[in-house]
């Protein structure tokens, strides 16, 4: 198809926002002519809020493993997703609006952007049977799920989308071991996000 010179100045004009005031043409692979884009998270991560935190702890039969997670009193809420491996069966829960947390040890998310000095918003606690364990009061059960492995590893990844957490919310991440021997990692990675004003 054939454009005349104004359609091709039309186009070449159209442009996106990178700023308060500031506007740049939008940009299309050269190849494929598809618009050149990055995800949201990806988006947060140039901005240096994007984190990651979690446990990797040895169970023995019985034990539980938890990681607690304060949200904060704010319009920036936490989108996060995770993930748990495990080498034989257990329980998984998530309880929210957990009414106090005692014992655990606190860990520092890490910020991906490591050209960033910015730390996050939420704070968050692990510990496991013997070592430091949660002990929570109150709160309700969203997620409960049993992991059973015939052999090899489990993976569970939530949903496969994120979820968007309460804010000013404690939320204990639960996981309780079978009878074997097991070995568990549970990651968490997220971004603090306020909405957008038009």
């Amino acid at each position: 198809m054939n454009l005349s010179e104004h359609t091709r100045k039309f186009f070449k004009s159209i442009l996106g926002r990178t700023g308060d005031d500031t506007y740049q043409p939008i940009v299309s692979d050269s190849t494929t002519h598809a618009l050149t884009t990055i995800t949201y998270p990806h988006h947060e991560t140039h901005a240096g809020r994007f984190y990651r935190a979690g446990m990797n702890y040895t169970l023995a039969n019985g034990n539980v493993a938890t990681f607690g997670l304060i949200t904060p009193n704010s319009s920036r809420w936490i989108h996060t997703v995770w993930e748990l491996t495990a080498t034989a069966d257990g329980t998984f829960e998530i309880i929210e609006d957990v009414t106090s947390f005692s014992g655990g040890a606190a860990t520092t998310p890490l910020n991906h952007n490591r050209n960033s000095s910015n730390t996050s918003i939420t704070t968050c606690t692990k510990g496991m049977t013997g070592v430091d364990p949660i002990t929570p009061t109150g709160g309700t059960t969203i997620v409960s799920k049993t992991l059973s492995t015939g052999k090899g590893v489990i993976t569970d990844r939530g949903s496969g989308e994120e979820f968007i957490l309460k804010q000013n919310s404690k939320y204990l991440f639960r996981y309780t071991n079978g009878t074997s021997a097991n070995v568990i990692k549970l990651t968490f990675e997220w971004y603090e996000h306020g909405n957008r004003e038009a």
